[in-house]
């Protein structure tokens, strides 16, 4: 038998510990593959008595038909690296428990010895990477995301606005920027208190998720002011998205005892326009419809404020 001892760790059907070991045969004529012995860890990850597994296919993932895949592949690297020393493959995989939940197994499989009488004994380890994986899921969230309203921040919306601006650059397709701002914003957290001003911004952002296209952008800008980036649309369209969301806000059940309203700048991205210079403009666009009196879309053409004289 193969002699592995894991760390201490959960008992069976909790998560596995250390590495997960199968040693496995496969012939160069078949892509079967049947275990001749395995670890602790490796009952641990996949359940069932050592007795078992052996004679049976190793998982590489729970899915069938993506273990046989894999397995599959190994066949033919196998079979291909006759002639030179096999260096091994590996991966890592998403594997779907009945139950629906997923896990992140990080596996490889390596050579034990050369091949005997065309068959060749191998080696698959593997570590549960879940808890990894989602952490680094946890921490891109937390870079990328503002904590309050849910949506994505400045600094992730300036990596987006650089990519469509490179796309509408190659393609030469329309793409247009829209920057709101909330009127009057610390009258309400004057009279109401921060709390609800808090909530005002949550629920003014579900409202711009709520009335956008999947392929839009919408992000925290900061404070009171929300950024949205239209990609395969002209100013004109712009216009009339902005005024559809300007006219949602007045008529929305916000937690104040009167309307809310917001002011609007949009501008359509020019040929190898850089982003400093879009992002000027769409703030100069939100200076003209604030100057005009707040609660109105103003898109850059009509621009004609003393501050641009």
């Amino acid at each position: 038998m193969y002699q592995h001892y894991a760390r201490p760790g959960p008992e069976e059907g909790g998560e596995a510990t250390g590495h997960a070991v199968a040693i496995f045969n496969m012939t160069r004529d078949s892509r079967r593959a049947q275990v001749m012995d395995i670890n602790t860890d490796y009952q641990r990850l996949w359940g069932g008595a050592r007795e078992e597994w052996v004679g049976a296919t190793p998982n590489v993932v729970e899915q069938e038909a993506a273990n046989q895949q894999i397995l599959a592949q190994l066949h033919d690297v196998l079979n291909t690296s006759v002639e030179h020393a096999f260096e091994g493959i590996g991966g890592r995989e998403v594997s779907r428990r009945h139950d629906g939940s997923c896990r992140h197994i990080e596996w490889r499989i390596t050579a034990m010895g050369a091949h005997q009488h065309d068959a060749i004994t191998l080696v698959l380890t593997q570590r549960d990477v879940t808890d990894q994986v989602e952490n680094e899921a946890q921490l891109k969230r937390l870079a990328t995301t503002d904590m309050l309203t849910g949506l994505v921040n400045r600094s992730q919306f300036d990596t987006m606005l650089k990519s469509e601006l490179s796309r509408q650059d190659r393609y030469a397709r329309p793409l247009s920027l829209i920057m709101l701002d909330i009127d009057y914003f610390k009258d309400i957290n004057d009279r109401y208190g921060h709390d609800v001003g808090d909530q005002v911004l949550v629920e003014i952002a579900n409202l711009l998720k709520g009335n956008l296209r999947q392929v839009d952008y919408c992000a925290r800008w900061g404070g009171e002011e929300f950024m949205l980036l239209a990609p395969e649309t002209p100013l004109e369209h712009a216009v009339l998205l902005a005024d559809k969301i300007r006219c949602v806000i007045n008529t929305a059940s916000l937690p104040t005892s009167g309307p809310i309203t917001a002011s609007f700048g949009v501008v359509e991205a020019q040929p190898q326009e850089a982003v400093k210079s879009i992002m000027k403009r769409v703030d100069d666009a939100l200076y003209v419809a604030k100057e005009k009196g707040r609660d109105q879309v103003s898109p850059i053409e009509l621009v004609t404020s003393t501050r641009f004289a």
